[in-house]
């Protein structure tokens, strides 16, 4: 499979360039060797034919210069041997260990369910050059490391649940666990939740999909499609996603799950509320696989949902009227942040512009919310609870964005804001 039938060519030369000098990934193997044994299993040589660095060596901090400052004739991970490089089986350890921290993933995995999914990976092994990837991400990237553990087992809890066949439930373990492997030959800095990506740091990001399938299409005892489907980890249904823009069955099916287990583990990360992560996921039905979302929602919210109590009701309407008052307000507020020249300002308006597609895409009136409730009966429960989720994660994403423009002002606020402020609904509980 070539990589440029799936991806853009300045992208797919990014990704080439970037695993031709990984500077990145070399300063994490120098990092983890001044914390854990980092052997040199082979002489390792620059493509000159210079020797640089012996065998059975211990690699420090000291080696980096050397090891950057000339294009070596292997890549690192294929000459070092690593400390406690976890194995599959560890691996499945590991992710359940993690989950089990999370209230909502702990009931799916009980000691029968875990079972399972090692004796469906038993006879799958990782290559030694990902094992020590692998263990860079543990030492190095512990943010990357929960994150690839999360959607690793959420994949695997999904693909059962689906009854997807043998060969595909292994493409998908692999390919969640790894899916994001790429990350680790870009520079940390541009991945940090607080920085804000340019243009040029975006190609970065875009091309982590083309690393990561470089990087596992060289081993054919992976599974089938592990690559693949890593590749096609970030694509979404509606052609909005990245590298190559793919859309509906261009996708693989077990790359669709990967990315629904991606997302939703990041949502997990960031939101933690069950119900949110379920409207969240729904109201994006156009970007992702809906078999995956419908079992997904079914996996973390099982429980049936309660009436809303009629004093409830009433407090919704309340808050839905002053949060399309607010939306009404956003059209003069947008002015004001485009015009503020403040560097975070651009990005308010994306993010309420995002805010403002979750509202209208599954067909809301915008700047008349209460009106849903006309619609729905006093014993609509599940539309009475999603709308009551739609209205925190709206109101919390809000409430971020008045602080945000509040922070960046030079002087003063604008009155529009404090107004704003007030129009801003309280939290409501289903």
């Amino acid at each position: 499979m070539r990589v440029d039938k799936f991806a853009d060519d300045q992208e797919a030369a990014l990704a080439d360039q970037v695993l031709d000098n990984p500077i990145h990934f070399v300063r994490a193997v120098t990092d983890l060797s001044e914390e854990s044994t980092v052997l040199a299993k082979e002489d390792i040589f620059a493509s000159c034919n210079i020797k640089l660095v012996s065998r059975g060596t211990r690699l420090s901090g000291e080696f980096y210069e050397r090891l950057v400052a000339h294009k070596r004739l292997k890549p690192i991970e294929k000459s070092i041997a690593v400390e406690s490089a976890p194995n599959l089986e560890e691996l499945v350890s590991l992710a359940h260990a993690e989950a089990q921290q999370i209230p909502s993933l702990k009931p799916l995995l009980g000691p029968a369910q875990v079972e399972r999914i090692s004796s469906l990976l038993a006879g799958i092994r990782i290559p030694e050059e990902i094992s020590t990837q692998l263990a860079v991400m543990r030492s190095e990237r512990p943010r990357l490391w929960r994150h690839s553990l999360l959607a690793g087992v959420i994949a695997m809890v999904l693909g059962i649940r689906a009854e997807l066949p043998k060969e595909e439930l292994h493409a998908l373990a692999i390919g969640s666990l790894l899916h994001d492997i790429g990350e680790l030959y870009i520079d940390p800095k541009m991945l940090a939740s607080a920085h804000r990506l340019n243009a040029d740091e975006r190609r970065y990001l875009y091309a982590h999909p083309i690393i990561g399938f470089l990087l596992l299409r060289v081993f054919p005892e992976l599974p089938k499609g592990a690559a693949e489907a890593i590749l096609q980890s970030h694509e979404l249904l509606d052609g909005t996603g990245y590298p190559s823009r793919l859309s509906g069955n261009e996708i693989s099916r077990v790359a669709r799950f990967v990315t629904a287990a991606g997302v939703t583990a990041s949502l997990i990360e960031k939101e933690g509320a069950t119900r949110r992560i379920g409207i969240k996921l729904r109201m994006n039905m156009k970007k992702f696989d809906p078999q995956a979302i419908a079992i997904i929602c079914g996996m973390l919210d099982p429980t049936p949902h309660e009436a809303m109590s009629a004093m409830n009701r009433q407090d919704m309407i309340i808050r839905l009227g002053m949060l399309g008052s607010l939306f009404k307000t956003w059209d003069s507020l947008r002015d004001q942040c485009a015009s503020s020249n403040t560097p975070c300002m651009e990005q308010v308006v994306e993010q309420v512009d995002s805010l403002r597609m979750m509202v209208l895409e599954p067909g809301y009136d915008l700047y008349a919310l209460e009106r849903i409730l006309e619609i729905a009966d006093d014993q609509d429960a599940e539309v009475i609870t999603e709308l009551s989720v739609l209205l925190e994660e709206i109101t919390w994403h809000f409430g971020t964005l008045l602080r945000t423009i509040e922070n960046q002002q030079l002087k003063s606020t604008p009155p529009i804001v404090s107004g704003a402020r007030r129009r801003l609904p309280g939290r409501v509980s289903p």
